[in-house]
């Protein structure tokens, strides 16, 4: 656990078990423009243990996420998208409880992406986010105003393709602002945090892909330091 960038504990778990249904239907209107509506229910559970133990548990669903990106391909060698997000506040939600899966606010996020191609083999990935949110007015039992600055990230990954079923990739990620206010007074816990991960996907039949995702936080200043990031992602395509 950090608190601006100093180790405060050695002991605080936090564990989190979290699945995504998540349909999508690609519209192509125009030759090399895919638009791709698409609905994202979270749902799982939050653990926290040994130093954190006070936190306590949440599960349940989290807040559902309608999105709608756009990706147009100019050229063989680049493809570019922006993909807009938002999270409505209809998961579940206590505020007597520190954890919870929904958060009781709205809020957008606007993704931008770069994909070169330099051959059939190797695509260098660039992905941007910025979220916005709006006001939790019932945060905690003492009915706080929770605000937040906008959140960004960065993401970059080198990804080798060595069939068109098959692609590996090694690349990482920065997160930064996302500054809290209660009641209008800062918390001094702006996010600068710096991972890496690995990934692999692979198309078993011409329908069926499933993704491995696998990373660590590196560097971290607020909160908690990830040791291990799993992610399976299992997708079927009608």
């Amino acid at each position: 656990l950090y608190q601006n960038a100093d180790k405060i504990s050695d002991h605080a778990k936090l564990e989190t078990d979290i699945g995504l249904l998540r349909y999508i239907y690609a519209i192509h209107p125009i030759e090399n423009v895919s638009i791709e509506p698409q609905v994202i229910l979270p749902f799982g559970k939050l653990r926290a243990s040994q130093d954190l133990s006070a936190l306590g548990n949440a599960s349940g669903v989290g807040d559902m996420i309608v999105g709608m990106p756009i990706k147009w391909a100019p050229s063989s060698a680049n493809t570019l998208a922006i993909a807009p997000f938002v999270s409505i506040p209809s998961g579940s939600y206590h505020q007597d409880q520190t954890l919870n899966l929904g958060e009781n606010r709205w809020n957008a996020t606007v993704q931008t992406a770069w994909l070169h191609h330099f051959n059939q083999y190797f695509t260098l990935e660039n992905i941007f986010d910025a979220a916005f949110y709006t006001s939790n007015n019932r945060y905690t039992v003492a009915d706080l105003k929770l605000d937040q600055k906008t959140k960004y990230e960065y993401q970059v990954y080198l990804r080798y393709n060595p069939s068109p079923a098959t692609a590996l990739g090694i690349g990482g990620g920065w997160i930064g602002g996302g500054e809290t206010q209660l009641n209008h007074v800062s918390q001094n816990d702006k996010l600068n945090t710096t991972y890496a991960k690995f990934t692999a996907s692979h198309f078993l039949t011409p329908n069926f892909q499933t993704n491995l995702t696998i990373g660590r936080d590196l560097k971290v200043e607020q909160g908690v330091k990830q040791n291990l990031d799993v992610t399976l992602r299992l997708g079927y395509l009608f």
